[in-house]
């Protein structure tokens, strides 16, 4: 397991203060024992701004991995591959898949960006994979709870015909001294389906912190009560949900947890591990 996990969102919808740019999607910035990760590059408008004030450096990237294809989790990736070269990229093939929104909309991920993955070694992702030594991709997330959906509809067609079910969907998570540290892109296939199957390849490891979006945007109570029912069971101490989790899911899960729960707009870092 990494001695040291320091974790960077480096895009997020809202900027930590002044000097940061803020934009629809969401990238984190990862640092395990002096390497470094990209887990997925927001829309590609704010990446290169902030990691210059946060004084991250792209060139120094030697992987990118991504939870989805949506164009606010993939659309950073022309740039970041210019900057660092021929890293290896992690993703599901679906992930490359087109992709639709309730309106029709191409939500996808930018043609440049699928033009850019031909200089990367891309690494298809069927199954929870090792990224580096304690650091994990889930690959696929079985979708074993009813309650929970996409938070879509998504679609495959702009003509809606074909559902999406976001089979790419992924969340990365770190073995620590701590306990366990998930990472969510959007969590398209659910928070408690996601934890669950993370739990089951843990071996029920603790899990300490769960940071990223959610997508409980459009979440009913039920689905509120039982998301946070797990956490509490699962007595996660850190919960910094941003993104896609939405104001009225935020202000939910904070009241439950007032004295776990974080903020996490881009700026904001998270250490785990050893000091040093």
């Amino acid at each position: 397991m990494p001695n040291r996990l320091e974790v960077t969102v480096l895009v997020e919808n809202q900027p930590l203060g002044r000097g940061l740019l803020g934009e629809h999607g969401l990238a984190f910035h990862l640092r395990a024992d002096g390497r470094e990760v990209l887990f997925d590059t927001g829309q590609g408008l704010a990446l290169a701004h902030n990691a210059e004030a946060l004084g991250i450096d792209l060139a120094a990237l030697g992987t990118v991995v991504l939870s989805h294809g949506h164009y606010d989790h993939a659309g950073g990736l022309p740039l970041v591959l210019a900057r660092c070269g021929p890293a290896d990229v992690y993703l599901h093939r679906a992930a490359l898949a087109a992709k639709f929104n309730r309106d029709g909309k191409d939500i996808g991920a930018p043609a440049a960006a699928l033009a850019a993955l031909g200089a990367a070694r891309v690494h298809e992702v069927a199954a929870p994979t090792e990224i580096l030594p304690g650091l994990y991709a889930s690959g696929p997330v079985p979708r074993r709870h009813a309650f929970e959906d996409t938070g879509g509809p998504f679609y495959r067609d702009p003509g809606k015909v074909e559902e999406d079910p976001v089979t790419d969907d992924q969340a990365l998570y770190a073995l620590l001294p701590e306990g366990v540290v998930v990472l969510l892109g959007c969590c398209h296939a659910g928070v408690v389906n996601t934890l669950d199957y993370i739990g089951e390849l843990t071996g029920g490891q603790p899990v300490h912190a769960v940071i990223g979006g959610t997508h409980l945007l459009r979440a009913g109570e039920e689905r509120l009560a039982r998301t946070a029912d797990l956490l509490a069971r699962l007595d996660v101490r850190l919960l910094a949900p941003n993104h896609c989790t939405g104001l009225n899911a935020q202000c939910y899960l904070r009241r439950r947890f007032p004295d776990r729960y974080a903020e996490a707009p881009a700026g904001t870092r998270f250490v785990f591990g050893k000091a040093g």
